[in-house]
């Protein structure tokens, strides 16, 4: 989001997915300055912490039939600037597309098998971009310590993602995770 989409301030972005990075994708979006940041998941609890988090409006996608739609015709008339999947699940990653403007940028950050989509239709039509990122496009040497500055200044919290759980309840936290009851689950590893 900040190293290599680098959003421009009051623009529009819709995250699909509220794990770990897609969460991170919001907060990253709301440091950046966008407008309306559009949080989609299937999970009650994460879609509220992804509103805690920045979001400015949240689809829960086993609600909500038309998701594209929905973007384009009510929350943002036209279509977003950006769309981030951060599922992997090919059908996510067309809408992520289908939910752009004209000229907006789709990115690929799940690990994603075969997409079939009509180039022309889908992506020259409308002079859309689709491009892949890894590892945030960054140089951790340089990236980590100014994470950790926003952190330190209350604008990347992180910590709200992750619930520990001591090494010998490695199946709840596997289940929890699983589940849905925690973004991110840590197991400690204490003596």
């Amino acid at each position: 989001m900040l190293n290599r989409i680098r959003p421009e301030f009051g623009s529009s972005i819709a995250v699909f997915g509220c794990g770990t990075v897609g969460m991170s994708a919001i907060m990253a979006a709301k440091i950046a300055g966008c407008k309306n940041i559009i949080a989609v998941g299937g999970n009650p609890k994460s879609l509220e912490l992804a509103k805690e988090l920045g979001a400015t409006h949240t689809i829960n996608r086993r609600e909500e039939s038309d998701i594209v739609g929905k973007i384009k015709n009510e929350i943002v008339p036209g279509g977003v600037n950006y769309a981030i999947d951060t599922s992997g699940v090919a059908d996510f990653v067309k809408k992520a597309l289908a939910s752009c403007r004209f000229m907006g940028t789709a990115v690929v950050l799940g690990a994603t098998g075969d997409v079939t989509f009509n180039i022309q239709a889908e992506l020259m039509g409308d002079a859309k971009s689709l491009i892949g990122i890894t590892e945030g496009d960054a140089i951790p040497k340089l990236f980590i310590p100014e994470l950790l500055d926003y952190y330190k200044k209350g604008m990347f919290p992180f910590d709200k993602l992750i619930k520990f759980y001591p090494f010998e309840k490695i199946n709840e936290a596997f289940e929890e995770s699983g589940s849905g009851k925690c973004i991110k689950a840590v197991l400690r590893m204490d003596q």
